[in-house]
């Protein structure tokens, strides 16, 4: 039992880490997982990001964001790009590395205060586990896909672990024995 209360601390810890932190540098979610190719070769699919706090006024061009679509096609959607150009008194036109053209002509207003946050840093293929953990689309093919997903994702990690867990030393009834503290009268 002390395995999973250990882990369990751990995982609790991690996320009051991220709210703090997400706290301090004034951002929603500190966060976030590349999941398009449109930043390549900037940014690749299941990049981990850490944002830092950003405004419209804060960012410069060159700079790369995330902010919250509003174009219907993407609505409500996380779009990892960078910062054209600015336009008025606050403005954004962006533009993912890889598209042939900015985010505003595809229908998205500019960026103004749906900012995120600015992209501090990043971690390579961290992020690819929430990739694979989220259901892609929807409807019964779709679900019975990421069924599958999962399944073969479980099965490696499972694999992993039992090849690990073969390499531990192993402790026979004379090691325990000898490990256990004497008994006192």
């Amino acid at each position: 039992m002390r395995g999973w209360v250990w882990d369990l601390v751990w995982f609790v810890g991690l996320v009051v880490v991220l709210v703090v932190y997400g706290a301090l540098a004034h951002v929603s979610w500190p966060i976030a997982v590349v999941s398009s190719y449109s930043m390549e070769p900037t940014l690749r699919v299941g990049d981990f990001i850490v944002l830092t706090g950003a405004s419209c006024q804060s960012v410069n061009v060159g700079d790369i964001v995330v902010y919250v679509a509003r174009n219907p096609m993407w609505y409500g959607s996380w779009i990892i790009h960078r910062v054209y150009q600015k336009e008025g008194n606050c403005g954004l036109i962006t533009w993912g590395d890889n598209n042939p053209m900015p985010d505003q002509a595809a229908g998205e207003p500019p960026v103004s205060s749906n900012i995120v946050g600015k992209v501090l840093f990043t971690v390579p293929y961290v992020g690819v586990f929430p990739l694979v953990a989220r259901p892609q689309a929807v409807g019964a093919e779709a679900m019975a896909a990421w069924f599958g997903r999962i399944a073969v994702f479980g099965a490696f990690v499972y694999l992993f672990y039992l090849y690990f867990k073969a390499a531990e030393p192993r402790r026979g009834k004379k090691a325990r024995r000898a490990a256990r503290p004497p008994k006192s009268a």
